[in-house]
Formats: structure tokens, sequence, C-alpha cells
């Protein structure tokens, strides 16, 4: 007899911000071309320019990224990444040679609730890249708030920070 896991709903918490993880289907290394990356950064920036997010930091990896954001309005997880991974799809299918799946079936997400948890997320999506080898100094990696946080400079502006303690 196998044991199937059930998943729990997800808890959409207006207001309240979250850390994201989502990884490309076959952790395919999709975000090394830089029109992809770049494009995934904007459709996060639309989300927040549409008043749907707050986007306080990212960093796109090769086969999966991070996001901090929080929600506004009525907003979901579920509905923002789906609106976000299907754009990107269509985007990814019209550009390149890829077909069938670009994402995986789960995404991760987790409620930040104290401003050390806050961060502890943003340093450790800013050493992505450094951890990974891709560069020595985490504000050198051009797909990341880091550069924006440090210098004011980056891909998309970042919102501040939101994290009330619970």
């Amino acid at each position: 007899m196998s044991v199937r896991h059930q998943r729990l709903p997800r808890v959409d918490l207006p207001g309240r911000s979250y850390y994201l993880t989502c990884c490309l289907d076959r952790r395919r290394p999709l975000f090394l071309r830089p029109h992809l990356a770049e494009g995934l950064i904007s459709l996060w920036a639309r989300q927040r320019d549409e008043g749907r997010v707050a986007l306080h930091g990212y960093v796109v990896m090769p086969d999966h990224y991070h996001v901090i954001l929080t929600l506004k309005g009525d907003s979901s997880i579920s509905g923002l990444v789906r609106a976000v991974h299907s754009l990107f799809a269509r985007n990814c299918r019209a550009t390149t040679r890829v077909r069938g799946r670009i994402w995986q079936r789960r995404f991760y997400d987790r409620v930040i609730r104290t401003e050390s948890d806050w961060r502890e997320k943003m340093q450790y999506l800013h050493g992505n890249p450094v951890r990974a080898g891709i560069v020595e100094m985490p504000a050198e990696y051009r797909w990341s708030s880091c550069g924006f946080w440090e210098t004011g400079t980056g891909a998309v502006r970042c919102d501040g920070v939101e994290c009330s303690d619970t």
C-alpha cells in the first residue's frame, strides 16, 4: 500500500511578506539566456506596478528563482505565480525552441514573520550566486536585487521592508 501525502492548502495573508522559491522543470538552466531572466524579473515588476504586490527582493539563478514580496489587496500567492509563470512560458516558447513543461508543478512559499527572518531570507537570496560560484560578490550578479539595495541600480526597483512580527 502506498501512502500519498496530501498537500496543505496555501494560505494567503494580505499585507504579509512571503519568500518564494520556484524551479524550472527538470532544473533546465533556461535563465542562462539573458532575455528570459530579464523577462521573468519584468513580469514580477509588472505585478508590483499593477498594485498586486510589493516587490522587495529577487534573484534569478540558471534553473530557479527566489522572490520576496508582500501581498496587496485580494491577491493570492497561487494566482500571482500562475499568472507570472503562464506569461513567462508563453514568451519562452515564442522566443526559443523550448517546448513542453516549463515549470515544476509545485513552488515553495514561506511567510516571513520577523525582521530577523526577513534579513536572513534576503541574505540567502543575495548570496545564492556566490554560493553557486557564479560571482565573487553578491552585487556583481546582474539578475539580483542586491545591486539595487547596495547602489540603487538594478534591473528593477524594489520596495522597502514590510515585516510585522507575530
